[in-house]
């Protein structure tokens, strides 16, 4: 990418975009972690993407000069996009209403973008436990949610989250998919990566996340991503792959988690547990799905 020595004319520079849908009270954390960044405020601008018109802003949440606009299209692509729109910076820095992003969030993002030469960037996300949240789901999405560093190392891919990515890059490849609910910010990546596009990895640009409130949270997180997962593959397999992958989806997980460095045997067993039933809930998803494509 350019140096920044190139961009530096530019009023601003980065163009933090925040998609939104009734998370006001987390929304006010977020602000108010983005208000601490060590990078310069007058280098950025946050846009903040309300996606449910009909929600009324709280009269007191201040966003001190920041943009908020509207996007009536359900989804949070939908909303990314807009956002992208509007974005004045040559960078767009993602990351969501319920995240909590480090005060060199924005500084060590750009950097990485600088120092690696890659066109996109994933930063690090570190899982907490919020109040009143399940203590077995915090155990579970603090080994399996998100593996940040694994998706842009090894799969080149990464989550909307933590993610850092040239305007540019939009211009010329397309805008994230509206059509889906989730997983949009993967098929993206993905199809840049096979285009030419390096991705690197921010280990200092952190994002602190909070985990699910419940397993059944998680679930039903998993039936969303599943519904993306058989619009852009498994439905156009071959009956033969998609019995494997089903037969792959209801074995016990054992290997498939094997590359994690778990703390202790009872969080490797309760990860083991909840994966499994995780994965069947996919499996009957995609059964359900499957079914009724066939009438």
């Amino acid at each position: 990418m350019e140096d920044l020595e190139e961009i530096v004319g530019c009023e601003i520079i980065v163009s933090v975009v925040i998609p939104t849908y009734r998370d006001w009270n987390r929304l006010r954390l977020c602000l108010e972690a983005l208000e601490q960044q060590s990078y310069p405020s007058h280098k950025f601008e946050v846009i903040i993407v309300n996606n449910d018109p009909d929600d009324l802003l709280p009269s007191d949440l201040s966003f001190k000069g920041y943009k908020i606009i509207e996007e009536k299209k359900p989804g949070s692509y939908a909303a990314r996009n807009a956002g992208i729109i509007k974005a004045r910076g040559s960078i767009l820095a993602f990351t969501d209403s319920d995240c909590i992003p480090d005060k060199d969030w924005l500084f060590e993002g750009v950097k990485e973008l600088e120092r690696s030469r890659a066109s996109r960037v994933g930063g690090k996300i570190e899982i907490f436990q919020p109040e009143n949240g399940s203590r077995y789901a915090f155990i579970y999405e603090k080994y399996l949610a998100f593996q940040q560093e694994r998706n842009v190392k090894v799969f080149k891919k990464s989550v909307t989250g933590n993610f850092f990515a040239k305007k540019l890059l939009f211009d010329k490849y397309g805008y994230f998919d509206e059509r889906l609910m989730s997983g949009g910010d993967f098929f993206w990546n993905l199809k840049l990566s096979a285009l030419g596009e390096k991705i690197a990895y921010a280990e200092l640009a952190t994002i602190h996340h909070p985990s699910r409130e419940s397993i059944m949270k998680i679930a039903i997180k998993k039936q969303r991503t599943i519904l993306g997962y058989y619009k852009e593959t498994y439905s156009s397999l071959a009956f033969g792959k998609q019995l494997i992958i089903l037969f792959k989806r209801v074995m016990p997980p054992v290997l498939r988690i094997n590359y994690i460095k778990f703390e202790s045997i009872s969080d490797y067993i309760q990860v083991l547990m909840i994966r499994w039933y995780v994965e069947l809930v996919g499996v009957k998803q995609l059964l359900k799905l499957q079914w009724a494509n066939k009438k």
